[in-house]
């Protein structure tokens, strides 16, 4: 008797963003966020003829402080079809509920998944006041630790004697002006992904060629904020799995940093070549969005970066996004997408 073998094809299946939908506004005053995250949803999946009792799993993915709900699962769980549904909550950024989708369909739980993030901090009295909280749950303090303050420090790490910015210039911590931050919004987003074969070819948006994360100690003294090593090590395990997936062959990245100084030290930390677009659907400040949700929305804009309206190269197309969570880049998410099955021409 022969023996017994096991087919990758099966066990291991290619995964495909096949319908997306976003809302991003700067302030959102019309709908509750139960209504942003319903219409939302709903969008996505009429765009593929679905409804959510055709769906396999939920992961949703949002922050209670900025959600201003306590366990707000139970809030939001319904406009986004998770009633009666394998639903999972992920609250450590909306970036990693997109990554734990992608592993449940490549190990085989289910045929598709409904992913859903989003921050609407327009609901919060006050966003820079809540992240004081997450720093420090027991004690609310007039100054502590924020995003803000995180990426300020980090962002001293990286200058040098001949590199100051004007001490003329009105910074909002320095050496961070406004244009250096991400700007603040109302955001949701929804992507459906699917098993191949469980939608008509061609129809894909992107494939998902890998995908990487990482987090270092939750302490910001006791590490280098300068290093970028959950970044590192998030990248690392795509490039071991996937030698084609390296940044030398990415035609765009998407980076949702805390300042442009990260963005900038990103592109250095991960020697991008000179003809990949950075940042095509715009800089941190003009893209209206929260930390928590940050990631996820520039893990959409690689995925429309794959078009090729968006990205003139014929053949073989291949993008990234990149998303951070906690402070200075505590943690980090990397997922590789390409317009090819298997991220081959």
């Amino acid at each position: 008797m022969p023996p017994l073998t096991l087919d990758e094809t099966i066990l291991r299946p290619d995964i495909a963003v096949i319908s997306m939908s976003s809302s991003l506004v700067d302030f959102e005053s019309s709908r509750s966020l139960e209504e942003m995250i319903f219409d939302t949803t709903t969008a996505a999946l009429n765009s593929v003829g679905l409804t959510a009792q055709d769906l396999d799993g939920i992961v949703i993915s949002g922050n209670d402080q900025l959600d201003g709900r306590v366990i707000s699962i139970m809030a939001t769980a319904g406009p986004a079809g998770g009633v009666g549904h394998d639903t999972t909550m992920i609250a450590s950024s909306a970036d990693h509920a997109l990554a734990y989708g992608y592993l449940r369909l490549r190990a085989g739980q289910g045929k598709n998944v409904l992913v859903v993030g989003w921050a609407k901090p327009s609901e919060s009295a006050d966003p820079d006041r809540v992240e004081l909280m997450e720093a420090e749950p027991y004690l609310l303090r007039p100054t502590g630790m924020n995003n803000t303050i995180a990426a300020a420090l980090q962002a001293s790490t990286w200058l040098s004697a001949d590199n100051v910015p004007d001490s003329s210039q009105e910074f909002v911590a320095w050496p961070l002006r406004r244009e250096d931050l991400p700007a603040r919004g109302d955001s949701v987003h929804a992507l459906v992904l699917a098993v191949d074969g469980e939608f008509p070819p061609g129809s894909e948006l992107a494939w998902v060629v890998d995908a990487g994360w990482s987090t270092t100690s939750y302490e910001i003294g006791t590490r280098n904020l300068g290093d970028l090593s959950s970044l590192n090590s998030a990248a690392e395990q795509i490039f071991d799995r996937n030698p084609q997936a390296t940044p030398d062959h990415w035609d765009a990245v998407e980076i949702a940093g805390n300042s442009e100084y990260e963005v900038r030290a990103v592109q250095y930390a991960l020697h991008l070549k000179e003809s990949t677009g950075v940042n095509l659907s715009g800089p941190l400040c003009e893209r209206p969005t929260s930390p928590y949700v940050a990631g996820l929305s520039r893990m959409v804009a690689a995925i429309e970066a794959i078009r090729p309206e968006s990205l003139p190269a014929d053949g073989l197309r291949l993008t990234a996004g990149i998303g951070f969570n906690g402070f200075a880049g505590q943690g980090a998410t990397v997922i590789v997408f390409s317009n090819s099955k298997g991220g081959k021409a």
